[in-house]
């Protein structure tokens, strides 16, 4: 590919990515989780926890990609928020493993909810076509740049 194509290229990525990605994720704060109180990065947390069950802080630092101080905040707040509670380990009492509170169920079912009815809207704007072509380059360039 000829390198002008490519300069383009990388001008439009970074402009999708800095610009969509920031609204996507605003949008997301804003329209769901704003109400709940939590940011997106706790509803991640939540979210997992809710999808499999019970999972350790180092588990949900690899799965969410983040450092494992990172992932101490965003757990700390919703245990204040009672959206988890920790309990023993029982295979190390010397750790602790997270669960969802029935509360944070509440939350997490409220949420999901809304995510996929502003997923829909935007489905609905792309057409279902488009959205397939769409989550189809996505995975490509998520493999390719996993690959690296």
């Amino acid at each position: 590919m000829e390198s002008e194509k490519i300069k383009q290229l990388i001008k439009s990525y970074e402009e999708t990515y800095i610009f969509a990605t920031r609204q996507l994720h605003d949008a997301i704060a804003e329209q769901i989780l704003g109400k709940e109180g939590i940011s997106f990065e706790q509803f991640l947390v939540l979210r997992y926890l809710a999808e499999n069950g019970e999972s350790s802080p180092n588990h949900l630092a690899t799965v969410l990609h983040v450092h494992k101080s990172a992932i101490t905040t965003k757990i700390n707040r919703l245990l204040e928020k009672n959206l988890i509670h920790k309990e023993k380990n029982q295979q190390d009492q010397r750790s602790f493993v997270l669960n969802v509170t029935e509360n944070g169920e509440k939350v997490y079912q409220a949420c999901e909810q809304k995510l996929e009815e502003l997923v829909s809207s935007w489905v609905e704007i792309l057409g279902e076509e488009d959205s397939e072509q769409f989550l189809a380059l996505y995975k490509k360039i998520t493999a390719s740049v996993i690959r690296k």
